[in-house]
């Protein structure tokens, strides 16, 4: 009887050890699914982040082209040389301000295209 029993305390063992086994097994695998989501999802949100700031340093470049470009107008106003930027004062006027010249016709798009 001794043989048999430490047979079945043997296969007993064996089971429960399988059955550890396979929980940690399961264990690592869920936990390497999170970490390699985790890691794509900060690569998603890194590369996000990168287009965002490539337009705002475009947005920016822009902003300060558009500043040089107002200095050298208020430069040229307060040294009385309005003439050397009449035509850019004109271009502002008609494109931001919606001015027109008197006697000019003003056609406006309804269509939206």
């Amino acid at each position: 009887m001794l043989q048999s029993e430490v047979k079945r305390r043997s296969k007993r063992n064996k089971t429960k050890k399988s059955k550890w086994s396979l929980l940690i097994y399961i264990l690592i695998a869920v936990v390497t699914v999170y970490v390699l989501f985790m890691i794509v999802d900060q690569q998603i949100k890194i590369i996000n982040a990168k287009n965002e700031l490539g337009i705002l340093e475009e947005k920016v470049y822009t902003q300060e082209q558009n500043n040089i470009e107002l200095k050298k107008v208020a430069d040229a106003v307060k040294n009385n040389k309005e003439t050397e930027y009449e035509g850019y004062i004109e271009k502002i006027a008609r494109e931001d301000m919606d001015y027109v010249k008197t006697g000019e016709v003003v056609f406006v798009n309804i269509a939206g295209d």
